[in-house]
């Protein structure tokens, strides 16, 4: 074999590789899809924990903490109740501003990514602390459970993630 030999082919490998990868890897889920029940119980009582202590989240946000976050309900245009994560620009006692962090699945066309919602739709918060511990996130918690369950194990990155949540 001659050295031009060997670079075509090694070329054709590197060319099938990124095929591959812009066709079918880019678009495999890191992670298994998650099977959770809209009325699953555990997902109930971890937004009843969430919307019970918000007053430890409006204290948290208000003591100067940078990335405070909210789970929110959205109505998509398609009719779908969506619950988004976004961050807190602004808290009333009755109104919240956020940014959307989660792009909602069912919605079409533009969306402006700057909200202001009722408090009442907030269904989880999490505040990350500067050392990297999360107070709050009760449904993610739950949602790690059930990946458990359904995986066996969590992903190492989100053992870790798991693991930064205190209570």
């Amino acid at each position: 074999m001659n050295m031009w030999t060997v670079f075509y082919i090694v070329a054709a490998l590197v060319a099938a590789k990124a095929l591959w990868w812009w066709f079918i890897g880019r678009n495999v889920p890191k992670y298994p899809p998650l099977v959770l029940d809209d009325d699953d119980p555990a997902m109930k009582a971890a937004m009843e924990k969430a919307k019970a202590s918000l007053d430890q989240f409006r204290s948290l946000h208000g003591s100067g903490i940078e990335d405070c976050q909210v789970k929110v309900q959205f109505l998509s245009n398609a009719g779908t109740l969506e619950h988004l994560w976004a961050a807190v620009l602004k808290l009333t006692d009755t109104e919240i501003e956020v940014r959307y962090l989660t792009p909602p699945v069912t919605h079409t066309g533009k969306l402006e990514r700057v909200h202001v919602h009722p408090v009442s739709d907030i269904e989880d918060w999490a505040v990350i602390l500067p050392n990297g511990a999360i107070h709050g996130g009760f449904t993610q918690r739950v949602m790690f459970e059930q990946a458990r369950k359904q995986w066996g194990t969590l992903p190492k990155e989100l053992e870790d993630q798991a693991a930064k949540y205190v209570a």
